[in-house]
C-alpha cells in the first residue's frame, strides 16, 4: 500500500505542476486544482500515518476528512464549466461535511492524546460516521456533475468526457467501500480487509490524477498553437504545423459555427482587450477546442482570425461612410474595430485585403467616379 500512496501523491503533485503551469488554464480549471491538491494532501497524511504512526487502529482505521473535498469540487467544475459567471463560493454550503469531518478528525487526535481507551471509542464513531457520509457525497455530487454535463455541456465533448470520467470513478470508489462495508458487517469479510479496500480507493485516486492529465493538459498542449503573436502588430503566421486533433472535423466546424455567430451578434471582436478566455467565456466554449478549430480546422491563430473579423468590420465602416460621402479618420476607426493602434490597424489592413486604408479607400472613390461617368454614358445614349 505504501507505494501505492507515494506514487499516488508524486502523481498528484506532478499534474498540479502541469495544470497550474500551463498559460491556457482557465479560472475553472482552479478548481481542478484545487481537487488535485486534495488528493495529494489525502495521501501525503496516509504515507505518514502509515510510516510513522504505531497505533494499529489509528494505521487501520481512522479516515481522512480530505475526501469530503473530491465530490463538491468536481459539481463546482461542472457548474463552472455550464456557466462561465457562476461562482463557486456562492454553493460553500456543499463542504460543510468537510468541515464537519475537519472538526471530527481533529476531535478523534485530541481524545486518543488525553486517553487511548477513549480514543478508540470515539475513533470507531467517527470512522463509521464518515464512512457512510463519504459514501453517499461519492454517489450524490458526481450524479449531479454528470447530470449538468449531459444536459449542458453537449458544445464542450472533452469536458463533458473529463467530467464524467472522474464522476465514474468516484461512484466506483463508493461502490467498492459499499461493497467491503457491508461485507463486513455480515461476517463475510475479515482480517485485512480494510487494507485491501484502501490499496484500490488509492490506486482509483492515482489514475483520477492521470484522467486529469490526459483531459486537460494533453488536450492543453494538443490545442496550444504554435506561436500567438505577442502584441497585435506580431506577424501573422503564413502556415500551421500539423498536430494531433482530440475532436473531429464535424466537432470543429461545429465550433467554428458557434464563434461566428457569437461575434457576429455580440461585435466583441472590436475589444481591444479581447483574448481566448474572454472569448470562450462568452461563446460557451472550451478555450483549448477554440484552439484546435481555429489552428487545425480554420488554419489560422487567435489573432489572426480576430483581426480579420477587425478589418472586415473596417471596410465594411469605410464603404458606408464613402457612399454617403462622409470622411474618415483612421485612428478613431482603429479603434472603433478593436485595435490598440493605428499602426497595428494598418498593418493588419494591408495583410488582409492588399491595400493599406488609403489605396482601399482611393479604390472606392475610383470605382464611384467610374460608375458615375458609365451611368452618365448610358443615360447620354
Amino acid at each position: 500500500m505504501i507505494y501505492v500512496i507515494a506514487i499516488g501523491a508524486f502523481q498528484a503533485l506532478t499534474a498540479v505542476a502541469l495544470l497550474g503551469g500551463s498559460k491556457l488554464r482557465s479560472k475553472a480549471d482552479l478548481l481542478l486544482i484545487l481537487l488535485l491538491c486534495s488528493i495529494a494532501a489525502h495521501l501525503a497524511i496516509k504515507f505518514f500515518i502509515f510510516n510513522f504512526v504505531q497505533d494499529e487502529h489509528v494505521r487501520t482505521q481512522m479516515n481522512t476528512f480530505i475526501g469530503f473535498c473530491y465530490g463538491p469540487l468536481l459539481y463546482l467544475y461542472a457548474c463552472r464549466q455550464q456557466n462561465a459567471r457562476f461562482i463557486p463560493a456562492s454553493r460553500w454550503y456543499v463542504f460543510l461535511p468537510f468541515i464537519g469531518g475537519a472538526i471530527g478528525y481533529l476531535t478523534v487526535i485530541c481524545v486518543l492524546w488525553w486517553s487511548a481507551a477513549a480514543g478508540y471509542a470515539v475513533l470507531h464513531f467517527y470512522n463509521e460516521a464518515t464512512t457512510w457520509m463519504m459514501m453517499l457525497m461519492g454517489f450524490l455530487f458526481p450524479l449531479l456533475a454528470i447530470r449538468i454535463s449531459r444536459r449542458h455541456l453537449q458544445a464542450m465533448p472533452q469536458e463533458k468526457k473529463l467530467i464524467n470520467s472522474i464522476s465514474y470513478l468516484l461512484i466506483s470508489i463508493s461502490i467498492i467501500s459499499l461493497f467491503f462495508k457491508t461485507a463486513q458487517s455480515v461476517y463475510l469479510l475479515t482480517g485485512q480487509y480494510n487494507i485491501i479496500c484502501r490499496d484500490i480507493v488509492y490506486s482509483l485516486l492515482l489514475v483520477i490524477c492521470l484522467v486529469i492529465i490526459r483531459y486537460k493538459y494533453v488536450g492543453i498542449m494538443g490545442a496550444m498553437p504554435s506561436k500567438v503573436p505577442a502584441t497585435t502588430t506580431a506577424d501573422i503566421p503564413a502556415a500551421l504545423p500539423a498536430r494531433k486533433n482530440l475532436l473531429s472535423t464535424t466537432e470543429h466546424q461545429q465550433i467554428m459555427e458557434t464563434l461566428e455567430a457569437h461575434l457576429h451578434k455580440t461585435k466583441i471582436f472590436t475589444d481591444a482587450a479581447l483574448n481566448l478566455d474572454k472569448l470562450a467565456q462568452g461563446a460557451a466554449v472550451s478555450k483549448y477546442h477554440i484552439s484546435e478549430a481555429l489552428n487545425s480546422y480554420a488554419g489560422k491563430s487567435f489573432y489572426q482570425y480576430i483581426n480579420e473579423w477587425r478589418i472586415q468590420r473596417a471596410t465594411e465602416q469605410i464603404r458606408f461612410m464613402n457612399e454617403k460621402a462622409l470622411p474618415v479618420n483612421m485612428l478613431t476607426l482603429a479603434y472603433d474595430c478593436g485595435f490598440k493602434a493605428k499602426s497595428s490597424f494598418n498593418q493588419y489592413f494591408k495583410k488582409i485585403t492588399g491595400h493599406t486604408p488609403t489605396e482601399y479607400i482611393k479604390a472606392l472613390e475610383e470605382q464611384k467616379a467610374e460608375s458615375k461617368k458609365q451611368k452618365a454614358i448610358e443615360a447620354g445614349d
